[in-house]
């Protein structure tokens, strides 16, 4: 009997203990991230590296989950966090943006987002600089202009350029509004086309490729988790392919004026100390913009597609 009431009292011990050790965590961070692909789990390391310095070593927990590119997992993922009673939930992608938005509305759960290309268009913020509500973060809209002269400085001949977009996916719908605006602009003649499933990809690429001189890579979260089908359909037709950030880059794309997703991670890590340590008002922070880019080129893919690539690219481009 003793030894049975000495155990009691150590498992009390114990349990005591560790709910102690737990309540020292002053900051509890539900991290969701929509999908595996580079860009997005920068976007998630850059936070992650910056949170020792930013909140203290110790003072804080996250909870990360990936949702593996299903929405019904995501608002799972969602549900328990508002159901854990987070303190803050940082969402990576606009349909996890769009869920944490819906489900903590009304509640004291800030959201902080990232990789969120047109966040005013995906319905979380009322402006870029005055978000209002309980939802702010960091856009990943691309410098398009930027991105699409650098098609024409390696391929000055060139005739249509192919993009394919989830039709489903607000920022791509936005995305492609801006990008044939800037098309028309400096007079390059795009071949857009629209997908709802990723099973329509190879078919649709296959196709394109027949009909364009080069690919351009959007940041569509279907479409980048989908850069290796693009690439192999590229090759094959012997174009090249460019994108808006350099995720697939060692998978063969030309060239890229890429964002940082690291960076933008660590932005929204400042972002996310603003609120819980400095107790700033999500609403009131200017959504993050940045067109800072490095330009990354491929010789070795240039080679093979026989591409001459300009010294005026060569020259400014960044080493890896």
């Amino acid at each position: 009997m003793k030894k049975i009431i000495s155990a009691l009292a150590l498992l009390l011990v114990l349990t005591a203990c560790g709910s102690g050790a737990k309540d020292t965590v002053k900051y509890r961070i539900g991290a969701i991230q929509l999908a595996d692909h580079a860009s997005l789990d920068a976007a998630y390391q850059g936070m992650h590296d910056s949170l020792d310095d930013l909140l203290g070593e110790g003072n804080y927990a996250v909870d990360f989950k990936n949702a593996q590119g299903d929405n019904a997992t995501v608002e799972q993922i969602v549900a328990k966090f508002v159901s854990d009673d987070v303190d803050l939930i940082y969402a990576i992608a606009t349909p996890a943006a769009q869920a944490a938005y819906n489900q903590t509305e009304g509640k004291d759960i800030p959201v902080v987002f990232n990789a969120v290309t047109d966040p005013v268009a995906a319905g979380l913020v009322d402006s870029m600089d005055k978000p209002g509500g309980h939802v702010s973060g960091v856009s990943d809209i691309s410098p398009v202009e930027k991105q699409l002269k650098i098609v024409q400085e390696i391929l000055p001949n060139v005739g249509e350029v192919g993009i394919l977009y989830n039709v489903g996916e607000a920022n791509s719908i936005s995305q492609i509004a801006t990008i044939e605006e800037v098309a028309a602009k400096i007079g390059l003649k795009l071949n857009v086309v629209g997908v709802s499933e990723q099973s329509e990809i190879p078919l649709a690429v296959g196709k394109l490729v027949g009909e364009v001189d080069a690919l351009y890579n959007i940041t569509d979260n279907m479409m980048v988790a989908a850069s290796a089908t693009l690439i192999d359909a590229a090759d094959g037709a012997k174009i090249p392919v460019f994108a808006s950030e350099d995720g697939a880059y060692d998978l063969g794309i030309l060239a890229t004026e890429s964002l940082s997703y690291y960076e933008f991670g660590k932005a929204a890590a400042g972002m996310i100390k603003e609120i819980l340590v400095d107790g700033k008002d999500v609403g009131t922070l200017e959504v993050v913009v940045s067109d800072a880019t490095n330009l990354y080129v491929n010789e070795e893919v240039a080679k093979v597609l026989g591409i001459e690539l300009p010294a005026s690219v060569t020259d400014r481009a960044t080493d890896r």
